[in-house]
């Protein structure tokens, strides 16, 4: 084989070898991104005794080196996670302790109900012309504008999410009336106008936050968020509003809890400390099935729709 074709073969294998490595996004150290890997692995799925992959292994998988992977395994020896013995290999000394979940996750509209320290701040609110998307399932024959609420709500009086409600101009103008710091757009809607409404779409997503929203919410540009689109519709089958939400990572986690039989099962939102369990009561919520959460539904029949999923 001629050295022009040996080098051309080498070249391949480096390109090939380069392209399947893992790629880090985050900018965070990849050692403590690693250290934290390892330390979920170990937490989901490992007993105490059991052995970790050796530096070189580890250096396969995660695309670094092996002072990367040594500065990782140090934090978990130091920790008293792991142990590691010189020619053996490394082992899981003690399990990690259990992390409390200090996140928020249920139903946005049952926050005010229950009483909890929430709030609605509304940023911005008036007829605009929509946007492709919006446009595409709040069209009205003879009208192009909507009307838009912003609103930014507040959890212990600290950013939580952001709601984008799009409504036809005339229900619009009603609902900016009502005082929307302690309450939901869908109750308003529902108690309030006595508009018998029901959930058509839901799109659930994550999404790396731009600059409004990381302004808004108070976190890095690029920070992780969860991103809920809704379409609610009214009786007559009629686009009664798309919510467009933005929720912090950090404080909320999206949960849905199927039902078990024929009989409509009842869920509440989750609070991670005692003094928010306290706050709440355990009323019965309708909920979605996994099915419904993920997909478009579009077949059900007009009447006697609803569903009462996260929504504001």
């Amino acid at each position: 084989m001629s050295t022009h074709l040996v080098k051309a073969w080498m070249a391949r294998v480096r390109s090939r070898r380069t392209a399947a490595r893992p790629s880090f996004l985050d900018p965070f150290p990849k050692y403590l991104q690693i250290r934290q890997i390892l330390m979920r692995r170990i937490e989901r799925g490992m007993r105490v005794g059991d052995q970790l992959p050796t530096e070189h292994g580890l250096c396969e998988e995660f695309g670094v080196s092996r002072e990367t992977v040594r500065d990782a395994l140090w934090g978990l020896e130091a920790d008293g996670v792991i142990s590691r013995t010189p020619g053996q290999g490394t082992f899981v000394a003690r399990l990690p302790p259990v992390s409390r979940e200090t996140r928020l996750t249920g139903l946005t509209e049952d926050f005010s109900r229950f009483k909890l320290d929430t709030q609605a701040r509304v940023l911005a609110k008036g007829p605009v012309l929509p946007p492709p998307s919006v446009a595409e399932v709040m069209a009205s024959p003879g009208e192009e504008m909507v009307y838009r609420i912003f609103r930014l709500r507040l959890f212990e009086r600290q950013p939580f999410a952001l709601h984008e409600a799009f409504l036809p101009l005339d229900v619009g103008v009603r609902v900016a009336r009502q005082e929307l710091g302690n309450t939901s757009i869908v109750h308003v809607l529902r108690s309030s106008l006595r508009l018998d409404i029901w959930e058509d779409h839901q799109r659930i997503e994550a999404q790396a936050a731009d600059t409004e929203v990381a302004r808004l919410l108070e976190i890095g540009i690029g920070a992780p968020v969860l991103g809920i689109v809704r379409h609610f519709k009214v009786g007559d089958d009629r686009p009664i509003v798309l919510f467009r939400s933005h929720y912090r990572a950090d404080r909320y986690y999206y949960t849905v809890k199927l039902a078990q039989g024929p009989a409509d099962t009842r869920a509440e939102p989750h609070f991670a400390s005692a003094s928010h369990a306290k706050a709440a009561r355990k009323p019965a919520v309708k909920v979605i099935s996994a099915k419904t959460a993920h997909a478009n539904i579009k077949s059900r029949p007009a009447t006697g729709r609803r569903s009462r999923a996260s929504a504001d």
